[in-house]
C-alpha cells in the first residue's frame, strides 16, 4: 500500500515529459474510502483538479496519461489532521495518513502510528468515527420513511379544487451551495500554529504566519508541504 502524502509536494509530468505543475492535496470521496481526483498548482499558481484514473505511476514525480480535467462535487479534501473516535465517543488522536491501493483507501494512519481499517469508517461529519467492534461489513444504517399525515378527519388527504389529493407541504428550498475554487479554503487564510523548518532546520514558515500563496510556494520548494498541511490542519482540528 501506498501513503496517500507520497503525492503531496511532488510534480506532475505528462508522458511526453511536460510539467503540468505540483500536486497540493487529494480528493476523496465523502465516506474517504476512494481517491477521486488530485488538486494541483500549475506554473500560474491556479488550481485545477486531476482525475485520479489518470495517474499512470508515483515515484519522485506523478506521470499522468493527460491532463483532462474534471469537477468533483461530491468528493472533499483529504481531511489531514481530522479527529477521530471510535463509536463510544473513546479519542483515537488524528488523521496523519491514508493507506492506498489502486484508487481505494485501505486503512488510515492516525496519531501514534495506529492503523485502522478504512472498512471501519462508520461516518464522517466534523470528526470521524470507526466502529472499532461490529464485525465487517459494517450494515449501513437505514434513515426510517417518512410517516404520512392523517387529515383531521383521520382519512385521506383533502381533495384539491381540482379534485386531486392536496400537496403536502414541502421543506423550503436550500440555496444552491457555491462550490469554491479547488483547494482554495484547504489551507489559505490559515494560521501556522508553530515553525516549520527545512531540512537544515532553517525556519521556512514562522509561527503565527498566516497562509498565502508566496508561503505554499515555498513550503513546496522545501518539500515540506504535506508537513504544513498537517501542521495547519492538526491545530485546527484540535479548536
Amino acid at each position: 500500500m501506498q501513503r496517500l502524502s507520497d503525492c503531496i509536494g511532488k510534480n506532475i509530468f505528462t508522458k511526453s515529459g511536460e510539467n503540468a505543475g505540483t500536486v497540493k492535496n487529494a480528493l476523496l470521496s465523502k465516506n474517504l474510502k476512494t481517491v477521486r481526483a488530485f488538486e494541483y498548482f500549475d506554473d500560474r499558481e491556479d488550481e485545477h483538479e486531476l482525475p485520479a484514473s489518470s495517474v499512470i505511476s508515483v515515484q519522485d514525480a506523478l506521470i499522468v496519461k493527460s491532463l483532462a480535467e474534471r469537477q468533483y462535487k461530491d468528493a472533499v479534501p483529504a481531511p489531514f489532521g481530522m479527529q477521530a473516535y471510535s463509536e463510544t465517543g473513546e479519542s483515537l488522536g488524528n488523521v496523519c495518513d491514508f493507506l492506498t491501493e489502486n484508487g481505494e483507501v485501505r486503512a488510515l494512519l492516525l496519531t501514534g502510528g495506529q492503523e485502522i481499517e478504512a472498512a471501519r469508517i462508520a461516518s464522517v461529519k466534523d470528526a470521524l468515527f470507526f466502529d472499532l467492534t461490529s464485525p465487517l461489513p459494517l450494515k449501513q444504517k437505514k434513515s426510517a420513511p417518512a410517516r404520512k399525515r392523517p387529515s383531521p378527519e383521520g382519512g385521506s388527504p383533502a381533495p384539491s379544487q381540482e379534485g386531486r389529493p392536496a400537496a403536502q407541504p414541502r421543506e423550503a428550498a436550500r440555496p444552491a451551495a457555491v462550490k469554491p475554487k479547488a483547494g482554495s479554503a484547504l489551507l489559505t487564510g490559515k494560521r501556522v500554529p508553530a515553525d516549520v523548518c527545512d531540512v537544515r532546520g532553517n525556519v521556512i514558515v514562522k509561527k503565527d504566519t498566516v497562509v498565502t500563496a508566496d508561503v505554499l510556494k515555498r513550503a513546496m520548494t522545501h518539500n515540506k508541504l504535506f508537513e504544513l498541511t498537517l501542521c495547519v490542519l492538526s491545530e485546527s482540528a484540535a479548536n
